[in-house]
């Protein structure tokens, strides 16, 4: 594998917009919306209660991709909603996005992904993902390199949005600064071995970026952003968070990186009361035993007690890697206290061995790495349309 976003996939996004009602719709239920919504043909949204203060109703997007047919889409379903006197300024209101944690193949052009998650949305009431059109999951690798960046320049995000979106002033929206770099889960999330390792270090659905969603939805959220019903705006935060996993996967990964894959010894791979399976569970305990408490547990010799030992190394499910031999000074004996019976060093079977495989998925070394900045790859055009929004919000 070289990379992932390659000109042949394209992501995809959700959207929910978080509202409060005004105008004509001040007294408005979610329910009232709903069917608002379908009258004027947007059978395609989904209005809901939310239970968050300030909020009053939610509208969430299907899936869909950067294309100019569900930009002008969402553009005049903004503007209906606006027009029927909807807010989205106060201090709670968000805007979540969700990134598809597959990619979508281009034999589905993304125009024609737009009209299918529509419709399946209408006909079905299910969000639209073609799995046999879409890739593999992101790798966790990639994900994780996103999220520590994101974290790490967090200052660079807040800049870009309200104050009332910032640091510390929205529990709906709470920082992720522990799995930054210098951060004191960063070594933790870095080794975590799946989504839910993951999500659970980040800590749960209110983290600006989260994965409660990954396996639920196949998504990643990000929460960070205000509500909006202003598609340039909206199209302009999917097009950051897209550039920072294709900058990550184009210029950090390596996928080819040498993987350490950890399993667990066997508990016990022998029959019940033998006597190598008593040895096996008198050694699998943290610091072993002694030969000599293992020659009393089994009535073996301190010479079939290596044997057994070594036919124990032999075994594929736990190797050489798999039995430690501690000396006789870390079971606290001084040196020639077995007094020639070298029955006083000892054995110990590790609960976890990690190997190390060709073909995995990681950083490159630090010397190719490309930088961390949320800007990295950015095109000139967002580039400044970010730093125009920095001065406004300044």
């Amino acid at each position: 594998m070289t990379t992932i976003f390659r000109s042949d996939v394209y992501p995809t996004f959700g959207h929910e917009a978080e509202c409060a009602n005004g105008g004509v719709s001040r007294n408005w239920s979610p329910s009232r919306w709903q069917d608002e919504l379908n009258d004027a043909g947007y059978h395609w949204v989904n209005a809901i209660h939310d239970g968050t203060c300030e909020v009053d109703v939610e509208f969430i997007i299907p899936p869909f991709p950067l294309c100019d047919a569900a930009k002008s889409d969402i553009a005049e379903l903004f503007a209906w909603i606006e027009s029927k006197g909807a807010i989205v300024g106060r201090h709670k209101l968000g805007g979540h996005v969700h990134m598809g944690n597959r990619l979508v193949h281009t034999n589905i052009s993304k125009s024609d992904f737009w009209y299918s998650s529509k419709a399946e949305y209408v006909n079905n009431s299910r969000y639209y993902q073609p799995l046999s059109s879409m890739t593999a999951p992101l790798p966790l690798a990639l994900v994780k390199d996103v999220i520590c960046r994101y974290a790490e320049h967090r200052q660079d995000i807040d800049s870009i949005l309200p104050q009332s979106r910032r640091n510390g002033r929205n529990t709906m929206i709470q920082n992720i600064d522990h799995v930054a770099p210098n951060g004191r889960d960063y070594s933790a999330f870095m080794q975590a071995e799946n989504a839910t390792r993951m999500s659970n270090i980040l800590g749960g659905k209110f983290r600006v970026v989260n994965l409660e969603t990954w396996s639920r939805l196949n998504t990643i959220e990000f929460r960070q952003h205000q509500s909006t019903l202003d598609v340039q705006k909206l199209f302009g935060w999917c097009r950051l968070i897209a550039n920072m996993f294709q900058h990550s996967d184009w210029h950090r990964m390596d996928y080819n990186a040498p993987s350490s894959i950890i399993v667990d010894t066997p508990e016990n791979p022998f029959r019940r009361g033998s006597r190598i399976g008593v040895l096996y569970t008198a050694m699998r305990v943290d610091g072993g035993a002694t030969t000599r408490d293992l020659m009393n547990a089994t009535g073996w010799s301190a010479d079939t007690i290596r044997a057994r030992v070594s036919e124990i190394r032999n075994r594929d499910d736990i190797g050489q890697g798999g039995v430690l031999c501690h000396t006789q000074q870390a079971y606290g004996n001084s040196y020639g206290a077995s007094n020639g019976e070298h029955d006083l060093n000892g054995y110990e079977v590790v609960r976890t061995i990690e190997t190390q495989v060709a073909g995995g998925v990681g950083l490159m070394p630090e010397n190719r790495r490309g930088m961390t900045s949320i800007w990295a790859g950015l095109s000139d055009e967002l580039f400044e349309y970010f730093n125009d929004r920095r001065e406004q919000l300044r």
